[in-house]
């Protein structure tokens, strides 16, 4: 088995429910190493044709990484990044820290459980929003060093002219 360098981990990206791989792609132009799973192959279908279009390659993956019947899902390499936007799986949190290299930095960004005035985009259903503070809570709970490099939780303006309520954390994995 070939040794991975320090500089090799550090580019390499691992994007969770990438649906269209809009990160991945992104993450790739910029010199990563991408690994990126989804559980539907039609949007991998799209983000292949994508990555294409834009001259990257993109390891992409289908795969249902919350499927409870099937052998537990495991990154398969260590991350320089690992990216979680927009899906709710607190269970995999502990799992994607351990995936971080030391200094690699893990971004999640949820949406938020909302009962402001503000009329909000995303998910009806609470189940696919987190609760205030829950991501900062699974995330200390992975038992490993981590340095807060960024915290948010309120509403932002969507390309669309929307508003949605998000919940985003960026940590350093520090040891």
């Amino acid at each position: 088995m070939a040794k991975i360098s320090v500089q090799q981990t550090a580019m390499r990206a691992l994007d969770v429910a990438c649906g269209r791989g809009r990160n991945s792609i992104y993450a790739a132009q910029h010199g990563f190493i991408v690994d990126a799973v989804d559980v539907s192959p039609a949007a991998l279908a799209q983000a292949a044709q994508e990555a294409i279009r834009k001259g990257v390659t993109v390891n992409w993956c289908c795969r249902n990484v919350q499927d409870s019947a099937a052998v537990a899902w495991q990154p398969p390499h260590q991350y320089g990044l690992i990216l979680l936007f927009r899906f709710v799986a607190s269970s995999l949190l502990p799992t994607l820290v351990d995936h971080l290299a030391v200094g690699g930095q893990l971004l999640v960004e949820e949406h938020l459980q909302w009962s402001g005035p503000e009329r909000v985009s995303g998910p009806a259903n609470p189940a696919f929003r987190v609760a205030p503070k829950s991501l900062r809570e699974a995330l200390l709970k992975s038992g490993q060093f981590l340095e807060i490099i960024e915290e948010f939780e309120g509403i932002v303006e969507e390309p669309d002219g929307s508003q949605a309520a998000l919940s985003r954390l960026w940590v350093r994995r520090q040891k």
